[in-house]
């Protein structure tokens, strides 16, 4: 649960105008900010692990604890730490 509530909050972040539950929120993320369909399948991968871990009697194996923690990483470099080192090396051109 800890994974689907970081990419709840990353979701907030990238785009806070977005409104409804998690599944919605994540399909109205817009393309504008950067967001791939592919990123969208990861984050809907994430809630969907980490709604069944929140409501499934078995707790996860390792297997898909690790494979939750590998497409929230994913998300979390693509959404953020790829923009963010992009910037860094090609600042805007009005940027001082």
């Amino acid at each position: 649960m800890a994974f689907r509530t970081c990419l709840d909050q990353a979701l907030r972040h990238l785009h806070p105008e977005g409104k409804g539950t998690l599944a919605r929120r994540i399909d109205g993320l817009p393309v504008e900010i950067g967001v791939t369909p592919s990123m969208k399948q990861w984050a809907h991968e994430i809630r969907a692990l980490g709604n069944e871990a929140a409501h499934e009697d078995e707790p996860f194996d390792e297997e898909a604890t690790e494979d939750l923690q590998s497409y929230t990483e994913v998300f979390l470099m693509y959404a953020f730490t790829l923009p963010g080192m992009l910037a860094a090396r090609h600042p805007p051109a009005d940027a001082s």
